[in-house]
């Protein structure tokens, strides 16, 4: 393990084989935490404590509505070391699950998953500035792409066993568990180095008005906000579907969750291994139209899903596109916005991804009342498909190529 390690890290200087060893072992630990929560908040919800499609729905769409603040949280840490702020909400974000066991109805559940959703958000700018910064943009996507393979290799066993344990173990007792590895994954991300950058040219911190010239101005970057929003609508409107298709209409158990959360980590794996790949060697704007391709064979899955092993299929298009956009859409926003907006420009994709996240998953609950689950899926796949199409379209995007930039 070890000199394969050394293997690995040889391509890079000492700073970032330094940075990577950190990275490491702080995914290790958060892949724990996130693969014994994540896959099952909806199962236990619908099943456990018979969530309504209405409440599953208020769970969605808060997620997004949180992430409305993220030009406040950008503003928050500028001019100021960015680590901090995403150690800090990243540690209460994992911490609010030590409250399980007090869970007593779908609501309080409900509210711990939107207590998480809230710090996280917190998070998010922050973490882009730090990985502009720790990593030089020409190994950017390989480094990322090393970090996610090592949660992956753990992720693929830790799935099936999650299942299993789920069925012989209560889960409040395994969220406690996993909510201290998680805590222990943000604290450890407090030894990265991150560099100062130099003042000179750093944009002013990022209101409203200035997120809206931003938007207008950089013609790029608009392109990018319209597609994503078309794309991601579309998986928001799925969000309340999910626990409904799982439990009411395919009747899946925990132990079928974890074989899908296991597939998933092998496609995480790989999927990490190829973006990193195409992001150093190609645009991000070419990977992005990958990316959105794959993602929107997703909702087609689930609209055709006749058996609960259907969902193989949409645990490998899912994952590669969770992957895709923490690499991919990151590398996207880092290429067009510059060393200086990183933060700006992340935090209002985000914030947009908060508009469609308040208004899909509510829209998705009228639909399933109104159509049915399979209504949701089939409205889901016009809208990423639209988005994967215009993506593909732009060929008159200017990101900059990978030599050009830090």
């Amino acid at each position: 393990m070890r000199h394969n390690c050394h293997m690995i890290g040889s391509r890079f200087s000492p700073e970032i084989r330094r940075a990577l060893r950190i990275d490491i072992s702080a995914t290790l630990l958060f892949t724990v935490f996130a693969g014994l929560t994540g896959p099952f908040i909806g199962l236990i919800l619908r099943r456990e404590l018979g969530a309504t499609p209405m409440q599953l729905a208020v769970m969605s769409a808060a997620g997004g509505a949180c992430l409305l603040l993220s030009l406040l949280w950008a503003r928050a840490f500028h001019g100021r070391p960015p680590l901090p702020y995403l150690v800090w909400p990243g540690f209460v974000a994992r911490g609010v699950f030590l409250l399980v066991p007090f869970v007593s109805s779908a609501w309080s559940f409900v509210g711990l998953v939107i207590a998480r959703d809230f710090f996280g958000a917190a998070a998010a700018p922050a973490q882009a500035s730090v990985i502009e910064r720790v990593y030089p943009r020409a190994q950017r996507g390989h480094a990322l792409g090393i970090v996610r393979m090592a949660g992956a290799v753990l992720g693929i066993g830790l799935a099936l066993a999650a299942g299993q344990l789920f069925e012989r173990v209560g889960y409040r007792s395994i969220f406690v568990a996993a909510a201290l590895l998680g805590m222990a994954a943000s604290l450890r991300q407090r030894r990265l180095a991150v560099p100062e950058l130099e003042s000179a040219g750093e944009a002013p911190p990022a209101g409203l008005r200035e997120a809206w010239l931003a938007v207008r101005d950089d013609h790029a970057f608009r392109r990018l906000l319209v597609a994503s929003f078309l794309f991601g609508g579309g998986f928001w409107l799925m969000t309340p579907a999910h626990p409904l298709l799982l439990v009411d209409v395919l009747h899946v158990s925990a132990s079928q969750v974890g074989v899908f959360a296991a597939v998933a980590a092998v496609a995480t794996l790989v999927g990490s291994a190829y973006w990193g790949w195409l992001v150093d060697r190609r645009s991000s704007l070419e990977a992005l139209r990958v990316m959105y391709l794959v993602g929107a064979a997703a909702p087609v899955i689930y609209y055709v899903a006749w058996s609960p092993w259907v969902l193989v299929a949409s645990s490998v298009t899912d994952s590669l596109l969770a992957v895709g956009l923490e690499l991919v859409w990151m590398m996207a926003v880092i290429d067009v916005a510059g060393p200086h907006r990183t933060a700006q420009y992340v935090a209002i994709g985000a914030t947009l991804t908060g508009v469609r996240g308040v208004v899909g998953p509510l829209v998705g609950g009228l639909v399933i009342h109104a159509f049915g689950v399979h209504g949701v899926y089939l409205i889901a796949s016009i809208l990423t498909l639209s988005g994967a199409w215009l993506v593909g379209r732009e060929g008159r995007f200017r990101l900059p190529a990978p030599a050009l930039t830090r």
